[in-house]
C-alpha cells in the first residue's frame, strides 16, 4: 500500500553540499531514518487492519521461533560485537572531527 508521508532522500542535492558538517550528516541520516520508520509503522497498521488473522498467524510464528532461540546468547553477542565496534568508531570520528578543524584553520595553500 503506498504511503502519503514525504520521502526523504539524504543523499538529496539539497543534502549534499560541500559544506556539511558531521553534525549536519547525522542529522539528515537520521531524520531518513524516522521518516522511514514512521512509513514502515504505518504500513504494518496497514495491513494488519486488512489481513488481521494472517497477521496474528505470522506473530505467534515468530514468537515461536524467537522462543525456540538462544535469544540471550544471540544478543550478548551483538552487544558484545557492537560495543568491540564501538572503539573503532569513536576513533575514526575524533580523527574525522580533528581534520576538519585543521582544514578550517589552515590558511589556503594555493594563495601562497
Amino acid at each position: 500500500m503506498p504511503s502519503t508521508n514525504q520521502e526523504y532522500d539524504p543523499g538529496s542535492s539539497a543534502a549534499e553540499s560541500p559544506t556539511r558538517t558531521p553534525e549536519e550528516f547525522i542529522e539528515d541520516h537520521l531524520t531518513a531514518i524516522k521518516v522511514n520508520a514512521k512509513r514502515c509503522l504505518d504500513d504494518v497498521e496497514a495491513h494488519t487492519q486488512l489481513y488481521p488473522h494472517q497477521t496474528l498467524l505470522c506473530a505467534l510464528g515468530v514468537g515461536y521461533v524467537l522462543r525456540a532461540l538462544p535469544t540471550t546468547r544471540i544478543l550478548s553477542g551483538a552487544i558484545r560485537v557492537g560495543l568491540e565496534l564501538l572503539k573503532p568508531v569513536a576513533l575514526i570520528y575524533g580523527v574525522s572531527k580533528l581534520w576538519h578543524a585543521t582544514r578550517r584553520n589552515s590558511p589556503d595553500r594555493r594563495n601562497s
